[in-house]
């Protein structure tokens, strides 16, 4: 009689994704005017297991900092394969073996699967109980083109705050194409990888790509903003805009763009009964009258102790800066944190009266979300802030 067991060992590795996503998928994620849409990239890794079906949760696509576009998902799966057989029958017997797997993964609206065969013998098997009666096949490479896609629309399941279920699986046996079913088999399977979500978002505003490094800091009554403009011949004017909520924003000045200069300073002063969070941004108006618009920058007028910190460029690709709204002195570290709370990157430094650190790295990190944490050395009091990096 026959009776097939699988066994199967799953070894996920961590290494940093590339991520390869076909044409029809990057044409749907476009923002209007045929901006790209930004990339948040998340990568899980699953420690060593035994079992051949596991669970997972990525964090879901937080809708209050643009709209979701498009999700794609990518594995890089390889399996290795031995397989072993053993006469169960009383006579020797030639066999024709077919092995059988597939791995399988999904999620809302998103399936991979990697199918694999490979067919052994005809090899005689001696009868039970004599030397002969079994078998070893392997190592076969069960998964031999690891990338595999899938890609969704803007489906609501990865909106929200919570998580997002997926599911990896791998399954199939040994049977005889000939030879009879008197046999036992066995199968063990090692399996490495990653697995990867990408959200492809519309900012709530289109930010001005050349608007870049945006600070906002106190300075006594004031609040001192400053930006750079590359590349700005076609630029018409900046408005300064003020919000005490973050999202309905006023224009408070207008200054007309100067192509001689790069750099733009404008002094904003609080009125005496300022207080809570105050919220800037630039909104840049083109000769052709398009628009663009800076980060948001944040600051808190109430706490006199803890100062603000913003960031820039954010998404950042080769570094970024640190700025904050009061001068510091002191000894600080700075670490990029991933989402699982691993510490990526490290700095130390010394400031006298400084309100910028500037992080560069020599590695650059996979493109994800990040914290950014800073930490007074001698008081322990620390800041955080999210940072993407692309």
């Amino acid at each position: 009689m026959k009776n097939i067991y699988t066994k199967v060992s799953i070894l996920l590795l961590f290494f940093t994704l590339q991520l390869y996503l076909p044409a029809k998928l990057d044409a749907q994620c476009l923002c209007s005017a045929g901006v790209p849409a930004t990339p948040i990239v998340q990568t899980i890794t699953i420690p060593p297991t035994t079992v051949s079906t596991l669970s997972f949760n990525f964090q879901q696509f937080n809708p209050s900092i643009g709209t979701l576009s498009c999700v794609s998902f990518a594995d890089t799966v390889t399996g290795i394969s031995y397989t072993g057989a053993r006469n169960t029958g009383p006579d020797s017997t030639a066999f024709l073996f077919l092995l059988s797997l597939s791995t399988k993964i999904s999620g809302p609206g998103i399936l991979i699967s990697h199918p694999f065969t490979q067919t052994y013998g005809y090899d005689t098997l001696a009868q039970y109980g004599s030397p002969g009666d079994t078998i070893t096949y392997g190592p076969a490479n069960i998964i031999t083109n690891p990338i595999g896609t899938g890609s969704t629309g803007a489906n609501g399941a990865y909106l929200g705050v919570g998580t997002v279920p997926f599911t990896f699986a791998i399954n199939g046996g040994m049977i005889t194409l000939d030879g009879g079913s008197n046999y036992k088999s066995a199968v063990s399977t090692t399996i490495g990888g990653t697995m990867s979500l990408t959200y492809y978002y519309c900012p709530v505003v289109l930010l001005a790509s050349n608007l870049q490094n945006f600070t906002a800091n106190k300075k006594y009554n004031n609040i001192v903003l400053k930006w750079d403009a590359q590349n700005a011949a076609e630029t018409d004017h900046y408005d300064i805009e003020y919000s005490i909520d973050g999202k309905e924003f006023i224009s408070v000045a207008q200054i007309a763009a100067n192509n001689n200069t790069n750099t733009y300073d404008y002094n904003y002063t609080l009125n005496g009964n300022s207080s809570g969070y105050v919220y800037f941004r630039i909104k840049q108006t083109s000769i052709n009258d398009k628009t663009g618009y800076s980060p948001i920058q944040k600051i808190n007028l109430n706490d006199k102790t803890t100062t603000g910190i913003s960031i820039h460029p954010n998404p950042a690709v080769n570094g970024l800066s640190l700025t904050f709204d009061h001068l510091l002195t002191g000894d600080y570290s700075v670490d990029l944190v991933n989402t699982a709370g691993q510490v990526i990157f490290n700095k130390k430094v010394k400031l006298t009266n400084s309100n910028t650190i500037p992080v560069n790295w020599t590695n650059k990190p996979a493109p994800g979300m990040y914290f950014t944490r800073v930490t007074n050395t001698a008081t322990r009091e620390q800041q955080i802030i999210r940072a993407v990096i692309r």
